[in-house]
């Protein structure tokens, strides 16, 4: 039977130890560091070589192992040798952007999930065995293979993640650049030429509690024609049709960096509306 490398917090050792004991009844070797770690040990390379020697990595995924950098070095280094790496989630936390496209196994309900994750493993065993395998990416970066699926975990996720990926696709039509980027706040970017550089027009923010599309007016107030406050207000003014009374946008932030909740451009008219009101950014910018 394959070998498991467990991949955990230290702050998780009863999840961990239900996980290590029930692979071990299904025949599976496990390698764990607390039991095979000896004392005196490098330990970093001892982990090293746990992972070089396994034919998977079980990663048990809390909020303590989701903020543990050693955990994400483990996850990213077995990527690099090409072992297969599943999730066992153990609580409710956002899954993390290294960790978005690989499978996953819901074991908040113990019984079902450590099901799946049996399942899962057979079936890794299965496709390891094919000379065509290829892992599931993985990059602590924001990607376009990453930060959709990222988002749609999100408060409303599904509206967000739908408006973000419209978004992303017309600004690769309208933009001269966009680009991802921010491991711990992800978001993309827009960006026009400008002559002496780029100018972001706007981007969109992956926030915990409200994934929004931000103008960064303050940015803009350094290029003609929003140089003038009043060319600023009137893109407010614009921004503030579109959104209800209570959301609306005060106007000391034509100084700041606007931010426009993903979900109040679910309906197709007011998202080609925010459309038009980058568009004219964008082109005011582009003229000489």
């Amino acid at each position: 039977m394959p070998n498991i490398f467990i991949s955990h917090s230290n702050e998780d050792s009863e999840a961990t130890d239900f996980i290590v004991a029930a692979l071990r009844r299904a025949g599976y070797g496990v390698w764990v560091d607390f039991e095979n770690i000896r004392g005196g040990a490098e330990w970093l390379c001892e982990i090293e070589a746990g992972i070089e020697r396994c034919d998977a990595v079980v990663l048990v995924l809390s909020a303590a192992s989701r903020g543990s950098t050693w955990v994400e070095r483990e996850c990213l280094y077995a990527y690099q040798l090409r072992k297969p790496v599943i999730t066992a989630l153990i609580a409710d936390v956002l899954i993390p952007l290294h960790l978005i496209n690989i499978q996953y196994c819901d074991l908040r309900e113990r019984r079902g999930g450590l099901a799946k994750l049996l399942e899962a493993l057979a079936a890794i065993q299965l496709e390891a065995e094919s000379s065509d395998y290829v892992p599931a990416a993985i990059s602590r970066q924001p990607l376009e293979a990453n930060f959709f699926p990222y988002m749609e975990q999100l408060p409303s996720g599904d509206v967000a993640g739908l408006v973000a990926r419209d978004l992303y696709h017309w600004a690769r039509q309208i933009a001269d650049e966009v680009a991802f980027g921010g491991a711990v706040k992800p978001g993309f970017h827009a960006r026009v030429n400008r002559g002496a550089g780029l100018v972001t027009i706007f981007s969109v923010w992956a926030y915990r509690r409200r994934p929004s599309a931000q103008i960064p007016l303050d940015l803009l107030a350094a290029h003609a024609p929003f140089s003038r406050r009043s060319a600023r207000r009137e893109v407010l003014r614009w921004l503030n049709r579109l959104l209800p009374k209570r959301s609306r946008i005060a106007a000391d932030s034509c100084d700041r960096r606007p931010t426009f909740p993903l979900r109040h451009l679910s309906d197709a008219e007011k998202l080609e509306a925010f459309k038009r009101i980058v568009l004219d950014i964008a082109e005011r910018l582009r003229q000489p």
